[in-house]
């Protein structure tokens, strides 16, 4: 079960990795803050549409689903 688990988390570590870096850029919104630019949408709200909404969400459950692997396997490391 240990074993299992390891290989599990793995595998969630590469697929966050993964997602993280399909994710766009927002360089962009960072430089406008940096020159003084008030017209910056980086902490306006936004509706995400599409892939940028189905990436961030799949990032979220994925983080979610790596904290609870590592909590369990702590536990089971005792």
């Amino acid at each position: 079960m240990y074993n299992i688990l390891i290989y599990t988390m793995i595998i969630v570590n590469f697929l966050v990795i993964i997602f993280i870096l399909m994710q766009p850029s927002k360089q962009q919104d960072a430089l406008s803050l940096l020159t003084g630019d008030n017209n910056s949408s980086l902490f306006a709200t936004q509706k995400l549409h599409g892939t940028n909404f189905v990436l961030q969400f799949a990032t979220a459950c994925l983080g979610f689903i790596w904290l609870l692997l590592g909590l369990i396997l702590m536990y089971f490391s005792k």
